[in-house]
C-alpha cells in the first residue's frame, strides 16, 4: 500500500523564504539551479514506500529498513540540515508489533540546490532512500510476521511548495535473517552516501573563534554541508565550496564562545572516484 496526499499549498515565495543560510551538495558535485517549472502543482509530486534489506527478520538483531522516495522532475525534498530550510521527511506515526522499535533516520548526503535569487538549500531530487534501523526483539518467533506501518510528512518544492503526506505498510517474516531482498541494492546505494567519522590522518579541522579552517590532503574540491546545529555561514551560497584542498568558513552572528560547526564535509579527489563524506562536529568551547 502506498499513497501520497497533498494537504496544503503554499504561495510561490514562501518555500524560497524558508531556505536556510547553510546548505550543501552531494552525489555528483554539480549545482542544481531552478530553471524550469513543473507541469502541474495540484497533485502529489513525491511518493514513498517501505523497503527492507533482508527478506526475513532475525530475532534480537537490528535490521535495516529504507524509506524509498520517488520524486518528480523539477521537484525536491529537503535534507535534515540547517534550521530555516524546508521540512525534511519525518515519521509522524509508526505502528509496530510489541517489542519492536525504530532507530533515528539516517540521512544520506543531499544535493546542492541554488534557486532563483541565490537562495541556497540542501535537497534530494529524483530518488532517495532514507535509512531506518528496526530493532527486532529477542522474543520474536520464527514463522511469525511483523507488520510495519508508517505515516510520513514532508515539504516538496519547485517554484512553489506544498506539504506532502504518505503512508505505507510492509509485512516481513521472522526467521533467521534470510537473504538480501530485491530492494537491498537501493539501501546499499544510499548507505554509501552516509557521512563517515573524521579521518584519522591527512585531514585538518581547526575552529578558531568564528573561523573554521579545513584542509584535506589530495582533495581537489571541498564542500561543507551544514547540519541542524550549525552556526550561520557568511557569504552563502559560494562560501561553503572550494576548489583545491582547503576551505575556510566564517560564521556570522556568533563570537568565539558560541560558534558551532555541525555538518558534513564532501571531498572530491579528482581521480574519478566518488566523493567521500565526513562528519564535522566542533564548537568553540571544545
Amino acid at each position: 500500500m502506498m499513497q501520497a496526499l497533498l494537504t496544503v499549498a503554499i504561495a510561490g515565495g514562501l518555500g524560497l523564504a524558508m531556505s536556510g543560510a547553510c546548505g550543501w551538495e552531494g552525489w555528483t558535485g554539480s549545482q542544481s539551479e531552478q530553471s524550469e517549472q513543473p507541469a502541474s502543482k495540484d497533485r502529489p509530486h513525491a511518493t514513498f514506500r517501505i523497503i527492507a534489506e533482508n527478506t526475513e527478520l532475525a530475532p534480537g538483531k537490528t535490521e535495516m529498513l529504507g524509506l524509498q522516495f520517488k520524486i518528480e522532475p523539477h521537484w525536491h525534498l529537503y535534507y535534515n540540515g540547517a534550521p530555516g530550510s524546508g521540512n525534511p521527511p519525518q515519521i509522524e506515526q509508526a505502528k509496530l508489533p510489541p517489542g519492536y522499535s525504530l532507530g533515528p533516520i539516517q540521512w544520506p548526503a543531499p544535493k546542492r540546490y541554488v534557486a532563483v535569487g541565490g537562495i541556497y538549500d540542501s535537497v534530494y531530487e529524483n530518488e532517495v532512500t532514507l535509512l531506518v534501523p528496526l530493532n527486532v526483539p529477542s522474543t520474536a518467533q520464527a514463522g511469525d510476521s511483523a507488520t510495519i506501518s508508517l505515516k510520513l510528512g514532508w515539504l516538496e518544492c519547485s517554484d512553489v511548495c506544498v506539504f506532502g503526506k504518505g503512508e505505507d505498510t510492509k509485512v516481513i517474516k521472522v526467521g533467521t535473517g534470510g537473504q538480501r531482498s530485491a530492494d537491498a541494492a537501493s539501501i546499499d546505494r544510499f548507505r554509501a552516501l552516509l557521512p563517515q567519522p573524521w579521518p584519522a590522518s591527512g585531514a585538518q579541522l581547526v575552529l578558531n573563534g568564528s573561523k573554521l579552517q579545513i584542509k584535506i590532503d589530495g582533495a581537489t574540491r571541498l564542500e561543507f554541508y551544514p547540519g541542524p546545529d550549525c552556526s550561520d555561514i557568511a557569504g552563502m551560497p559560494e562560501a561553503n565550496v572550494a576548489k583545491g584542498d582547503s576551505l575556510t568558513l566564517t560564521f556570522e552572528g556568533t563570537n568565539k564562545d558560541q560558534a558551532t560547526a555541525d555538518g558534513v564535509l564532501g571531498v572530491w579527489r579528482g581521480d574519478g572516484a566518488k566523493p567521500e563524506y565526513y562528519r564535522v562536529n566542533k564548537s568553540s568551547s571544545q
